[in-house]
């Protein structure tokens, strides 16, 4: 997991909120998601099926227009969006010694996406 730069995002994605996919509908489609996915997923550990609930994946397929807004969320209260985040960038920011500690890895995509232009 060494890839720090993703190739899927452009500078059109990396802008603020505000095209017809990012508006107040979209955001608030997010928030819903987020909020289900929080409040159904249960106490699992393992990452991979935090990451198979329905509403992670729901979130997933909204495309790498939702990249600031995981940005966001993982600022706000970090928490297991690193795989989404994977699939929608291609990078893997974290470096193997932070692996399994939550903080450092949304640190490190924190990092990531300032240093690739994303703001949130």
């Amino acid at each position: 997991m060494s890839d720090t730069k993703g190739t899927r995002g452009n500078k059109a994605t990396r802008s603020t909120l505000g095209t017809s996919t990012t508006g107040p509908d979209w955001e608030h489609r997010f928030s819903e998601l987020v909020a289900t996915w929080k409040r159904e997923r249960g106490p699992h550990s393992s990452s991979a099926r935090l990451a198979e609930h329905p509403a992670y994946q729901e979130i997933i397929r909204m495309g790498p227009e939702v990249v600031p807004l995981l940005l966001r969320e993982l600022e706000r209260e970090p928490d297991h969006w690193f795989r989404a985040l994977h699939v929608l960038t291609g990078a893997n920011p974290i470096p193997g010694e932070s692996s399994g500690n939550v903080l450092k890895m949304a640190a490190a995509w924190l990092d990531w996406g300032r240093d690739q232009g994303y703001h949130w």
